[in-house]
């Protein structure tokens, strides 16, 4: 009967760690798909929601840090020349050390196809991206 109640133990400490450990994957991949339906849509108004109070733009090879309401204004241009006919995040993934999520996807535009990485981390327990990466492909 003791083993029979060590198993129990066991497996029910298992189960709880595992649905533990999903569910906090499961938060970790909301900021992606928010920011991958902002991409879709073209919207610096609801991309600058997930952004954090400072974040770093490279748009072409061109890299600077902006205020969210400067990043507004920078996002709304490149979305007005750019105007998004789809997007999709391809590969994301985590980072172990320092505990940063990342996607990379594809921009498309009548204009042409940009590569999109984000970088996002914890702030106050919440994920905000924190670089933000455009280059146009080739």
């Amino acid at each position: 009967m003791k083993t029979y109640l060590k198993y129990t133990v066991l497996v029910l400490t298992l189960f709880l760690s595992l649905s533990a450990f999903a569910q906090k994957k499961e938060d970790d991949n909301v900021i992606i798909v928010k920011v991958e339906e902002s991409l879709k849509a073209s919207s610096s108004k609801e991309l600058i929601k997930y952004l954090h109070s400072k974040v770093e733009i490279k748009l072409d090879g061109e890299r600077k840090e902006y205020s969210s309401n400067q990043a507004e204004i920078m996002l709304k241009q490149f979305f007005q020349q750019y105007p998004s006919t789809g997007f999709e995040f391809n590969h994301d993934g985590t980072s172990t050390a320092g505990g940063i999520i990342y996607a990379i996807g594809t921009y498309v535009s009548s204009s042409g196809n940009h590569r999109v990485v984000i970088r996002a981390k914890k702030f106050s327990n919440v994920f905000k991206v924190y670089r933000l990466e455009f280059t146009k492909e080739r």
